[in-house]
């Protein structure tokens, strides 16, 4: 097969890269906060960076409690990235899994009320695959428990509800910059808020921050160009065949690096924005082309979007009836050179030793471990053809 399309990503052209590093070898590594080329597009007033989304979501946690330091639970989505349960622990805090709604991709809104009251420091929202969970809800619910909303769109960059961006819709949030998220960086995360409070503590904390090394700058330099070259379908087969490089691995770790956003990407960024509303509407365009084809199908259903949101679609979510059938499907279309995924492979719950991390016993969710069995992803990308889009309904029509 020496066509494949990537699941994730967005294009990356080497003129870019090259700008950016000369932005930033002139200016000595001293190119500032990120606020100066992020608060104005994202609408906000503060924005830090760090070196991934899971550094950046340590670091806001760090931040709230030092702000609640008596409290030390965190309600997160049973499904979601692994990197969040392992932001949580790293964090020293505890993890209370709430049920999510398969149907939107949501909270199971009706368990919201049952968080508990006293230790409770902060809701962390998913926006799984640019979906924009219903933030208004949360908020209730946190307020009512003097806890704080983070609004983690680490897949929804340019995602909105009631005109607003996914990421500002709580008293902080963040944005990763990771490969197959909605901007090419490769690597960063993005701390944004409109809270004084919150930014003074979270610009304290980031003192702590390792600072990247000249070494490290020559490899992220090094991974921009290959990814760059890569990703297009036509080579995208090779790292696709590469075991050691991990593509698609979910992993538990809480022992990851943090560190300063280095200033290749903090030039990078402001390039990737000013073209970011335009590969979201490809994305969406390709999506709402599968999901008018599958309407009705009895073997797959996909997640509804709230009417009032625009999502980003990083990925298309797809639920299989059976688990036996998603396995059949995901098959077929990898074969057909789709890059289709199984995506995260457990409800959080089901993280192997994440027992002594959970903040009550009974901490099993039962839509949550279903849904990891059975939803699986379209890549909607800018670089899936419209003969792509015909491939993957034929098969997961016939199937």
């Amino acid at each position: 097969m020496l066509r494949f399309v990537p699941p994730a990503g967005a294009p990356l052209k080497i003129t870019k890269i090259l700008r950016a590093l000369k932005t930033a070898l002139s200016s000595n590594g001293r190119m500032g906060e990120c606020h100066t080329f992020c608060t104005a597009p994202l609408h906000v007033q503060h924005a830090f960076g760090a070196s991934s989304g899971r550094a950046a979501l340590w670091l806001i946690l760090k931040s709230l409690q030092c702000l609640r330091p008596e409290r030390d639970v965190v309600a997160v989505p049973a499904y979601t990235c692994f990197s969040v349960p392992a932001s949580v622990v790293r964090a020293g805090l505890k993890i209370h899994p709430v049920e999510i709604d398969p149907h939107t991709l949501d909270f199971d809104l009706s368990q919201l009320d049952a968080l508990p009251d006293k230790k409770l420091l902060c809701i962390i929202t998913s926006n799984l695959f640019g979906f924009v969970n219903d933030l208004p809800r949360v908020r209730q619910a946190a307020q009512a428990k003097g806890a704080f909303v983070l609004d983690d769109a680490a897949q929804a960059l340019g995602a909105m509800r009631n005109g607003q961006f996914a990421g500002t819709l709580g008293d902080v949030g963040l944005y990763s910059l990771g490969r197959g998220k909605a901007v090419a960086a490769m690597q960063g995360g993005l701390i944004v808020t409109n809270s004084e409070e919150i930014a003074r503590v979270v610009q304290e904390e980031a003192k702590n921050l390792n600072a990247p090394s000249l070494t490290h700058g020559a490899w992220l330099l090094l991974e921009m160009l290959v990814y760059s070259v890569l990703l297009r379908p036509r080579l995208y087969w090779i790292p696709n065949s590469l075991p050691f490089l991990k593509l698609g691995v979910t992993e538990f770790n809480p022992a990851f690096p943090t560190e300063e956003l280095h200033c290749l990407y903090r030039a990078l960024l402001p390039q990737l924005l000013d073209e970011l509303q335009d590969i979201n509407q490809i994305r969406r365009a390709n999506a709402t082309a599968i999901a008018e084809a599958l309407k009705g199908n009895a073997n797959f259903g996909l997640p509804r979007p709230a009417a009032n949101t625009s999502p980003t679609f990083v990925r298309l979510p797809v639920v299989a009836r059976y688990e036996l059938t998603r396995e059949r499907a995901v098959g077929r279309l990898r074969s057909a050179g789709i890059g289709a995924s199984a995506f995260y492979p457990s409800a959080i719950c089901d993280i192997a030793g994440i027992e002594p991390h959970m903040s009550a016993r009974d901490f099993h969710c039962e839509q949550a471990e279903l849904l990891s069995q059975r939803l699986f992803t379209l890549p909607v990308n800018p670089f899936v053809r419209p003969q792509d889009l015909k491939r993957m309904v034929d098969i997961l029509t016939n199937l």
